[in-house]
């Protein structure tokens, strides 16, 4: 199953190809990039692959909001789930209210949340999917964001806590082409009792720092650097061995060869730097070949196919060689229709002592569907492969996630929305008793202004 990934990601690029070429010659005027909220509409999220999973359904962005400088909102809700830890036996079900209050500010005002941004602990660098920069339209940029979560569990109040995430971020665009951009990203939230050495949730705290200097060359040439600090720090000291450092180097070169086609070479330099003598430090070593498609309004695709070498400073463990890739493809097929797809193949840090890395093949896709015009409706499915891979305890692991989900926001007024979902998540794991599978549902009322 997990090769079907892989074989996706060159079937999209050769796709993709075909319609560059085939693409038709539009006026000179260059197409900005746009958010992704003017393709895919906003949702309250059910559960993805490409987030590090939490006991509570991520709320993604928060739905509809008017042209504004500062937006404030409320979400109120109630979820349940079979199987609260996530086991093969014992399965234990819960009730969580969830209270989740935030704010958001935007310069210039916006409709938009400019930064759509989520970090993964067990990435390298702590992002799994690259990002659809953008200069703007205008000069300065600038945006920000706080969110809490907080989660009163009703029979384990044990496991309550409050989850925080707060976002900020600065450009500026300078005549000539020159371009300058600051993105931090700060997280206190926990992984659950699936992923891990301990059998509860685990709390941690990461940061993510990231700048980047872009420069246009010419109407169809320009380059992007970027240099990013992550770090990752857990609360319980079972997960400490986790705790690291890492350090990203970036360099990307685009040259556009159609109105709405651009080619693209990028190489990463990740170090990682453990705080523990436990996990090796290791440098990765990432190429990639690319294709993107802009097109304002309607789509926009990325498809990347590379080459990752990782290199461990532990003299007995094995370097690694791997083809590497992502897509990633949104679509408006009509005014009521869109279309998500999502996939990667990467190495990820390991969350077991046993094993040296993770190869993780990922792949999710999501339809929406504007059902009337207070009503959306959203399905999805996914699947993941992890394979552990060293030689260790935990170095001949498989684990294989199945998921579907289904989601709806109903519009009460313009600032007031009802969300609601189902999701149903497996994993089939080579280790035994690993195995577990669980469904979920949850509803809130969603006030966003």
């Amino acid at each position: 199953m997990k090769w079907f990934v892989g074989g996706m990601l060159l079937l999209l690029l050769s796709v993709g190809w075909q319609c560059a070429l085939a693409e038709e010659p539009l006026a000179e005027e260059p197409i900005a990039e746009i958010d992704a909220t003017a393709i895919v509409p906003r949702l309250a999220y059910g559960e993805s692959p490409f987030v590090e999973r939490t006991s509570a359904i991520k709320m993604g962005e928060i739905v509809g909001s008017k042209t504004g400088y500062i937006h404030p909102y409320l979400a109120i809700g109630e979820f349940y789930t079979d199987n609260f830890y996530e086991t093969d036996n014992q399965r234990q079900s819960e009730f969580i209210t969830r209270i989740t209050p935030g704010l958001w500010v935007s310069l210039p005002a916006s409709p938009y949340q400019l930064v759509r941004l989520n970090t993964l602990n067990v990435a390298p660098g702590g992002l799994e999917l690259s990002r659809f920069r953008s200069r703007g339209k205008t000069r300065l940029q600038a945006y920000g964001s706080y969110q809490a979560d907080i989660l009163r569990h009703d029979r384990f109040d044990e496991e309550d806590q409050v989850n925080q995430k707060g976002e900020g971020f600065l450009g500026y665009n300078f005549r000539g082409g020159l371009s300058v951009a600051l993105l931090d990203v700060y997280e206190l939230d926990h992984d659950t009792a699936s992923n891990g050495p301990t059998r509860s949730l685990d709390k941690f705290t990461s940061n993510l720092l990231e700048t980047t200097v872009g420069y246009e060359i010419s109407s169809k040439t320009r380059a992007e650097f970027q240099y990013a600090w992550y770090s990752l720090a857990y609360d319980k000291e079972e997960s400490q061995f986790r705790d690291r450092d890492d350090q990203r180097f970036t360099g990307r070169a685009f040259y556009q060869f159609r109105p709405k086609t651009s080619a693209f070479v990028e190489y990463n330099f990740i170090n990682l730097d453990y705080d523990q003598n436990v996990l090796s430090d290791s440098d990765e070593h990432q190429i990639y070949l690319g294709l993107q498609w802009l097109q304002t309004i309607k789509s926009r695709w990325r498809v990347m196919l590379g080459y990752g070498k990782k290199d461990f400073d532990d003299s007995s463990k094995s370097d690694a060689d791997n083809f590497i890739g992502e897509v990633q493809f949104r679509h408006r097929f009509t005014p009521k229709t869109y279309v998500e797809l999502r996939g990667t193949r990467r190495t990820n840090e390991t969350d077991s002592q046993g094993a040296d890395y993770i190869l993780s093949d990922k792949l999710q896709l999501r339809y929406y569907q504007r059902m009337t015009a207070k009503l959306l409706a959203s399905a999805n499915i996914y699947y993941s492969n992890d394979d552990y891979e060293g030689s260790g305890l935990s170095g001949d692991r498989e684990d294989d996630y199945y998921g579907a989900g289904l989601d709806l926001k109903y519009s009460l007024t313009r600032w007031l929305y009802l969300a609601g979902g189902y999701s149903f998540l497996k994993r089939d794991s080579s280790v035994e008793d690993s195995d577990f599978d669980k469904n979920t549902v949850y509803l809130n009322l969603v006030l966003s202004l």
